[in-house]
Protein backbone atom coordinates (compact mmCIF):
# COMPACT_ATOMS: atom_id res chain seq x y z
CA UNK A 1 0.00 0.00 0.00
CA UNK A 2 1.29 3.51 -0.58
CA UNK A 3 2.30 5.30 2.38
CA UNK A 4 2.13 8.66 0.70
CA UNK A 5 -1.90 7.93 -0.09
CA UNK A 6 -2.22 6.91 3.81
CA UNK A 7 -0.76 10.12 4.50
CA UNK A 8 -3.26 12.25 2.81
CA UNK A 9 -5.90 10.30 3.81
CA UNK A 10 -5.12 11.20 7.74
CA UNK A 11 -6.80 14.91 8.23
CA UNK A 12 -4.87 17.80 10.78
CA UNK A 13 -7.02 18.53 12.78
CA UNK A 14 -6.90 21.09 15.68
CA UNK A 15 -4.07 20.69 17.56
CA UNK A 16 -5.40 19.03 20.87
CA UNK A 17 -5.88 21.67 23.94
CA UNK A 18 -2.48 22.43 25.64
CA UNK A 19 -4.39 23.79 29.09
CA UNK A 20 -6.04 21.51 31.27
CA UNK A 21 -9.76 21.14 31.67
CA UNK A 22 -9.99 21.19 35.35
CA UNK A 23 -9.72 24.91 36.23
CA UNK A 24 -7.33 25.23 39.02
CA UNK A 25 -4.89 23.14 37.04
CA UNK A 26 -5.28 25.02 34.12
CA UNK A 27 -4.46 27.67 35.91
CA UNK A 28 -1.30 26.12 37.61
CA UNK A 29 -0.55 25.84 34.36
CA UNK A 30 -0.34 28.95 33.19
CA UNK A 31 1.32 30.14 36.09
CA UNK A 32 4.31 28.01 35.45
CA UNK A 33 4.34 29.05 31.79
CA UNK A 34 4.30 32.56 33.04
CA UNK A 35 6.99 31.89 35.66
CA UNK A 36 9.13 29.93 32.83
CA UNK A 37 8.99 33.32 30.98
CA UNK A 38 9.67 35.59 34.01
CA UNK A 39 13.20 33.26 34.43
CA UNK A 40 13.93 33.33 30.84
CA UNK A 41 13.14 37.42 31.41
CA UNK A 42 15.51 37.45 34.12
CA UNK A 43 18.42 35.97 32.30
CA UNK A 44 18.54 37.58 29.14
CA UNK A 45 19.05 41.09 31.72
CA UNK A 46 21.91 39.26 33.00
CA UNK A 47 23.31 38.35 29.67
CA UNK A 48 22.66 42.25 28.70
CA UNK A 49 24.14 43.68 31.75
CA UNK A 50 27.22 41.87 30.67
CA UNK A 51 26.49 43.25 27.08
CA UNK A 52 27.08 39.53 26.27
CA UNK A 53 25.09 39.90 22.83
CA UNK A 54 26.20 36.48 21.78
CA UNK A 55 24.52 34.84 24.84
CA UNK A 56 21.25 37.05 23.89
CA UNK A 57 20.79 35.75 20.93
CA UNK A 58 21.09 31.43 22.01
CA UNK A 59 18.86 32.79 24.39
CA UNK A 60 15.89 33.80 22.36
CA UNK A 61 16.11 30.29 20.63
CA UNK A 62 15.10 28.95 23.99
CA UNK A 63 12.33 31.68 24.32
CA UNK A 64 11.09 31.15 21.33
CA UNK A 65 9.54 27.59 22.91
CA UNK A 66 8.72 29.14 26.24
CA UNK A 67 6.55 31.96 23.99
CA UNK A 68 4.87 29.41 22.21
CA UNK A 69 3.94 27.49 24.93
CA UNK A 70 2.72 30.74 26.96
CA UNK A 71 0.72 31.63 23.99
CA UNK A 72 -1.00 28.72 23.42
CA UNK A 73 -2.08 28.34 26.94
CA UNK A 74 -3.09 32.10 27.46
CA UNK A 75 -4.90 31.88 23.67
CA UNK A 76 -6.87 28.88 25.86
CA UNK A 77 -7.64 30.69 29.09
CA UNK A 78 -8.87 33.85 27.33
CA UNK A 79 -11.20 31.53 25.12
CA UNK A 80 -12.35 30.00 28.46
CA UNK A 81 -12.44 33.36 30.09
CA UNK A 82 -15.66 33.05 31.48
CA UNK A 83 -15.37 29.50 33.16
CA UNK A 84 -13.20 30.62 35.29
CA UNK A 85 -15.32 33.57 36.79
CA UNK A 86 -15.49 30.97 40.02
CA UNK A 87 -12.00 29.79 40.70
CA UNK A 88 -10.58 30.62 43.67
CA UNK A 89 -9.63 34.50 43.63
CA UNK A 90 -6.02 34.25 45.33
CA UNK A 91 -5.06 31.91 42.04
CA UNK A 92 -6.45 34.67 39.72
CA UNK A 93 -4.44 37.22 41.93
CA UNK A 94 -1.27 35.10 41.71
CA UNK A 95 -1.31 34.81 38.01
CA UNK A 96 -2.01 38.22 37.10
CA UNK A 97 0.82 39.17 39.94
CA UNK A 98 3.31 37.00 37.73
CA UNK A 99 1.75 38.72 34.12
CA UNK A 100 2.69 42.06 35.71
CA UNK A 101 6.58 41.11 36.90
CA UNK A 102 6.84 39.04 33.17
CA UNK A 103 5.40 42.76 31.37
CA UNK A 104 7.26 44.72 33.65
CA UNK A 105 10.56 42.36 32.92
CA UNK A 106 9.64 42.07 29.46
CA UNK A 107 10.12 46.04 29.21
CA UNK A 108 12.79 46.52 31.16
CA UNK A 109 14.51 44.17 28.62
CA UNK A 110 13.50 46.02 25.55
CA UNK A 111 14.38 48.92 26.95
CA UNK A 112 18.42 47.34 27.04
CA UNK A 113 18.28 46.16 24.13
CA UNK A 114 16.57 49.50 22.69
CA UNK A 115 20.27 51.34 25.04
CA UNK A 116 22.75 48.66 23.48
CA UNK A 117 21.44 49.00 20.04
CA UNK A 118 21.36 52.54 20.26
CA UNK A 119 24.97 52.74 21.69
CA UNK A 120 25.95 50.50 18.15
CA UNK A 121 24.37 53.06 16.17
CA UNK A 122 26.07 56.05 17.42
CA UNK A 123 29.47 54.11 17.18
CA UNK A 124 29.19 52.29 14.14
CA UNK A 125 28.26 56.42 12.96
CA UNK A 126 31.50 57.45 14.81
CA UNK A 127 33.63 54.93 13.47
CA UNK A 128 32.23 56.45 9.94
CA UNK A 129 32.89 59.70 10.43
CA UNK A 130 36.36 59.08 11.52
CA UNK A 131 37.05 56.94 8.27
CA UNK A 132 35.56 59.52 6.19
CA UNK A 133 37.40 62.58 7.47
CA UNK A 134 40.96 60.83 7.46
CA UNK A 135 39.77 60.04 3.62
CA UNK A 136 39.51 63.38 3.07
CA UNK A 137 43.06 64.19 5.34
CA UNK A 138 45.52 61.96 3.19
CA UNK A 139 46.49 61.72 -0.06
CA UNK A 140 45.60 57.82 -0.55
CA UNK A 141 48.07 56.94 -4.38
CA UNK A 142 47.52 53.76 -5.97
CA UNK A 143 50.34 52.74 -7.78
CA UNK A 144 48.55 51.58 -11.45
CA UNK A 145 49.33 47.81 -11.46
CA UNK A 146 52.59 46.53 -13.65
CA UNK A 147 50.95 45.16 -17.35
CA UNK A 148 51.01 41.47 -17.29
CA UNK A 149 52.67 39.78 -20.55
CA UNK A 150 51.02 37.06 -22.03
CA UNK A 151 53.50 34.78 -24.05
CA UNK A 152 51.30 33.08 -27.01
CA UNK A 153 52.14 29.30 -25.88
CA UNK A 154 51.38 27.98 -30.03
Amino acid sequence: MNTHAQNNDVKAGPPAPALPQDKTQALHALMKATQDLITMAEKEAQVLAQNDMLGFAILQDEKNVFVERYSQLSSEFRARMNSFRGVDKALLGKLETLQDSLSEKSKANNDLVFKIYERAKAKTQTTLLTAQELGQQSNIRFDAPEPQIQEDAR
